[in-house]
């Protein structure tokens, strides 16, 4: 990608040096032919290599998507296999009296699955259900009341605006300092649409050792984005707040 840019910055250069020698200068009739030539050749030579730089940019991230799409059908693959493995064990120790709490525990995950791949964004359908899977560092407890169709809402951020934010909280939880045994607790996120608002909720299940830095860079991130955030509880009791950011419908 740097040496795209190298060739671009040269033939730039080299367009921009011919111009003004042509305009510039008083040169004999060979002299010109021979610099209109060199003209045309950084010209060309940058164009293609701009629009060679596009593509190779444009393989990149779909060979991105794709591994993320990969990713995904691998991690639930491994955790349905979890899921029926369990389910046959009880079967085959006869313990039959737990299959219907086993039965209605796959039904309610399929039910998430099902809310979370109505969102209407690829990319933010792509990102929860990849790091809502168990053995993740701080996985994802993603919870949706209802279908939300974000693409049916009249809000004054895109859903790639959308996407971005949840990402970079989630980062922010994922990498804020913890208690000790706490590494892996999860996240929850909540996403629901009351009173013509969208609301996200981040309620982290294990114990923050500075919650403060967390609830300072989520207010930055909904004041960058004209969205805002709210703290649905305090910190008594050795709970963790609840932060909640809303975002309002255009009139």
């Amino acid at each position: 990608m740097r040496r795209a840019w190298n060739v671009q910055w040269i033939c730039g250069l080299l367009a921009v040096g011919s111009a003004v020698l042509l305009m510039g200068w008083n040169l004999a009739m060979i002299w010109r032919i021979l610099i209109v030539m060199l003209l045309i050749v950084s010209l060309s030579t940058g164009i293609i290599s701009h629009y060679r730089k596009r593509i190779a940019d444009e393989k990149i991230r779909v060979h991105s998507a794709y591994q993320n799409a990969l990713d995904v059908i691998n991690h639930q693959r491994h955790d349905w296999m979890n899921e029926l493995q369990l389910l046959y064990g009880y079967v085959r120790l006869k313990k039959f009296d737990k299959l219907p709490d086993c039965v209605e525990t796959i039904k309610e995950r399929m039910a998430d699955e099902s809310r979370i791949s109505k969102l209407g964004s690829p990319e933010l359908v792509v990102y929860l259900l990849k790091n809502r899977v168990s053995g993740l560092m701080m996985p994802l407890e993603v919870h949706l009341s209802e279908t939300v169709e974000l693409s049916r809402l009249a809000l004054g951020t895109s859903q790639d605006q959308i996407t971005e934010l949840i990402e970079r909280a989630v980062q922010v939880y994922r990498f804020a300092p913890k208690a000790n045994g706490q590494a892996v607790a999860p996240l929850k996120l909540s996403i629901s649409v009351e009173d013509n608002r969208l609301w996200i909720d981040f309620d982290y299940q294990g114990k923050l050792l500075r919650p403060d830095e967390v609830a300072s860079q989520l207010q930055q991130m909904a004041t960058e984005r004209g969205v805002r955030l709210e703290q649905l509880s305090n910190q008594e009791q050795d709970e963790e707040a609840v932060y909640r950011w809303i975002f309002p419908y255009t009139a």
